[in-house]
């Protein structure tokens, strides 16, 4: 039996976030889509930010192309890579990315969740904030988790 004040602190206790199945790519100056440098102001939030960035999906985002900042600018989100996008084991790694960007659906069918990997999400994190280097073991797209935490 636990005594009474320790029940009570255990029931106050927030419980812990659900993560989400997630599917992760890269995006910046030099990727194979000829993106521009993603860490700068010019981007979906309007501000560049400091340590790592990721676009996230359009639905999850809040606002498509051209309509601005979406509700979930500036929250941040860690992330944990588990496999490549076809499935095989990878070395697990975790960061954690502030949004400052969105992955539109047009064009883009990984950011339309969920996706062909059954993905609830999509992150396509900044090469140019270091994202990709500091994320990415083996393969520069993969699949694992992606849970909402403070900045």
């Amino acid at each position: 039996m636990f005594p009474k004040t320790l029940l009570a602190l255990a029931l106050s206790l927030p419980l812990t976030a659900t993560a989400l199945k997630a599917s992760f790519t890269e995006y910046g100056s030099g990727d194979s889509m000829g993106s521009p440098n993603c860490a700068t102001s010019v981007n979906a939030c309007g501000e560049p930010g400091g340590g790592y960035t990721a676009a996230l999906s359009q639905s999850q985002f809040g606002a498509g192309p051209g309509e601005g900042a979406g509700p979930a600018c500036g929250t941040c989100y860690k992330l944990t890579v588990t496999t490549d996008l076809s499935g095989q084991a990878v070395t697990e790694n975790s960061v954690t990315v502030r949004i400052n960007n969105l992955c539109p659906t047009d064009g883009n069918p990984i950011c339309a969740v969920p996706n062909q990997y059954g993905a609830e999400i999509h992150f396509d994190l900044c090469k140019d904030s270091g994202a990709t280097n500091g994320f990415f073991t083996s393969s520069q797209a993969g699949i694992g988790t992606a849970e909402l935490v403070s900045c």
